[in-house]
């Protein structure tokens, strides 16, 4: 028999704690709405797993590893079959020390025990389970955020009806996948799957972004507080900017209006689910290596002529998004700094990270992929799966970077670029492709 579990905590830091996601430091002035740890556990037979979901921009192997430790010394002996992930909104702390920006110690604390407290109430929450699923391919609110341009080169976020765009560099994955947990004869949890980036809202309150309005919109559609884990699918080079309109979607309200836009899919699936019966359920783990790049003498000596040429009143100012496609001023001087770094203390080096396959029978896979992971990777994926239904969850296991295809690194964008932290080599993707097929 089929079980299920739901528990969620409150993660929201306390004011003045730097939020994560752009690369300027920004202590947090305020919140506009909470954040949570939602766990969700299954079990069928004696196999016990489950998905994780922090409304962190991403997560630390270090992290994972601490949470782990803290759920064996309660007792709970599955945590090696849990899927850790995080919703990438950029306006939630820092859980790693990055790009000079310390995290917060007694958060970090905090967080780790609340993960424990959420995990092991929604294992006491088990209780028998009807799983219904299905999706939809509609995704009307994302973008590719890579464009071709006329000069023959790819550039990411080129800025609002520029004349020079010629078309985007690749497809968006537009399938929404859901499930609805039924339990006592109602939904009582609805895990979604969807591709697009989290950074709607900007500034410097705290916020869960459009994964946390569209949960607020979901329980004000069915009328009480049903909880939804959103799953973020490949969208590292997928957004929710429109170039063909002047529109400024940097705000709240652009949050809000993009969380109701999923509700109202999400709720408009919830009438065609069908019932997955689930007569097995399984947990697989694979090891993967992930190397990171490696930086040659003639990138280090350019990157320090970038730095002559800019000059010490490019270090400060704000890095806004028109600066990360032309490269010009704080960001020139930024990217230049951190190739230099990332040279000293990342090149040739590898990582070692986890991919975990949560398997129903074989209807229905969640796969982890860490990182931020272009579409197109997500995409053949699904295509090679051998289930009825593949999702991939992405800043899943730990932080691994931008995993671009192998061709976009001479195309250009700044995903391509190497930051201390990030970087993997370029194969990354067919590393990614490879280990997560032979895991399913």
């Amino acid at each position: 028999m089929l079980l299920a579990g739901f528990s969620r905590e409150i993660i929201t830091p306390g004011r003045g704690i730097p939020l994560c996601g752009y690369f300027n430091p920004r202590p947090n002035t305020g919140i506009l709405d909470d954040l949570f740890i939602r766990a969700m556990i299954f079990d069928n037979d004696g196999v016990t797993t489950g998905i994780v979901v922090f409304d962190l921009c991403f997560l630390s192997v270090a992290l994972i590893k601490k949470i782990k430790a803290g759920i064996k010394d309660a007792g709970i002996k599955f945590g090696d079959n849990l899927i850790f992930s995080a919703t990438h909104t950029h306006t939630g702390p820092y859980i790693d020390d990055f790009f000079g920006t310390k995290a917060d110690a007694a958060y970090l604390g905090m967080l780790k025990d609340k993960a424990v407290v959420a995990i092991r109430q929604a294992y006491a929450n088990l209780a028998p389970t009807e799983l219904l699923i299905g999706s939809v391919k509609n995704n009307p609110l994302a973008f590719n955020r890579r464009f071709w341009m006329k000069n023959g080169k790819v550039l990411t976020n080129p800025g609002k009806l520029n004349p020079d765009i010629v078309k985007p560099e690749g497809p968006v994955d537009d399938e929404i996948g859901v499930i609805a947990v039924r339990q006592d004869g109602r939904i009582s949890a609805i895990i979604s799957n969807i591709v697009n980036h989290t950074d709607t809202v900007s500034g410097d309150f705290v916020s869960a972004d459009w994964p946390g309005r569209m949960e607020n919109a979901v329980q004000n559609s069915l009328g009480y507080d049903v909880p939804v884990l959103t799953l973020i699918g490949c969208s590292g080079n997928i957004n929710h900017f429109d170039v063909a309109t002047k529109k400024d979607q940097s705000s709240y309200a652009e949050a809000c209006r993009i969380g109701e836009g999923y509700a109202k899919i999400v709720t408009g699936l919830l009438k065609t689910l069908k019932k997955m019966p689930v007569k097995k359920l399984a947990c697989s783990t694979a090891e993967i290596t992930i190397p990171f790049r490696t930086i040659a003498d003639a990138e280090v000596k350019n990157a320090k002529a970038i730095l002559a040429r800019v000059g010490a009143a490019a270090s400060d100012g704000n890095m806004t998004s028109e600066g990360l496609a032309t490269g010009d001023g704080p960001v020139a001087r930024f990217f230049a700094e951190q190739l230099i770094e990332f040279k000293k203390k990342c090149s040739g080096k590898a990582r070692k990270f986890s991919i975990v396959s949560i398997k129903f029978d074989d209807k229905l896979a969640l796969t982890s992929l860490p990182g931020e992971v272009f579409t197109e990777i997500g995409l053949e994926i699904k295509k090679r799966s051998p289930f009825k239904y593949t999702w991939p969850v992405t800043l899943g296991m730990g932080e691994c970077g931008y995993v671009p295809l192998a061709g976009c690194f001479t195309r250009g964008g700044y995903e391509i670029l190497p930051v201390v932290g990030g970087g993997p080599a370029e194969d990354t993707a067919e590393r990614l492709i490879k280990a997560t097929l032979k895991n399913l």
